[in-house]
């Protein structure tokens, strides 16, 4: 009997400790991609008026009520195979429980997002797309 005593204590100390749905974070991510050149290859990062953008550069991630929530940095950019230069997004510890999201990278506006687009890894910023 003293082992279920135990036990259950020990379940009960584990929920506490993870807090609610509200309190439970994720990990954001995602991808900026800005307009390239055909043929192009190997690393990159932005120039002219996206030469903000480059592996470093600060993310920030607001909730519904526009507070800030997380920060992160971009990955090394390299072209994807349509010549686009790529930049990999991960901001850890977004928390739960926002009805939507704002993504802002570097110096450029916010991109609202749904919850799918934060949790799904199905977020990309676009720059400089014709």
């Amino acid at each position: 009997m003293s082992g279920l005593v135990i036990g259950s204590g020990a379940v009960a100390l584990a929920w506490s400790l993870s807090g609610s749905g509200d309190d439970r974070a994720f990990t954001l991510v995602g991808q900026v991609q800005i307009g390239g050149s055909s043929g192009a290859s190997g690393p990159c990062s932005g120039d002219q008026e996206f030469g903000d953008l480059d592996k470093g550069a600060p993310v920030t991630v607001f909730d519904s009520a526009g507070r800030v929530v997380a920060t992160g940095t971009l990955g090394s950019g390299a072209y994807d195979a349509f010549a686009r230069c790529a930049f990999p997004i991960a901001v850890r510890g977004v928390p739960e429980g926002s009805n939507s999201y704002a993504v802002k990278v570097g110096w450029h506006e916010k991109k609202k997002i749904t919850n799918e687009e934060a949790r799904t890894g199905s977020l990309v910023m676009e720059f400089g797309m014709a």
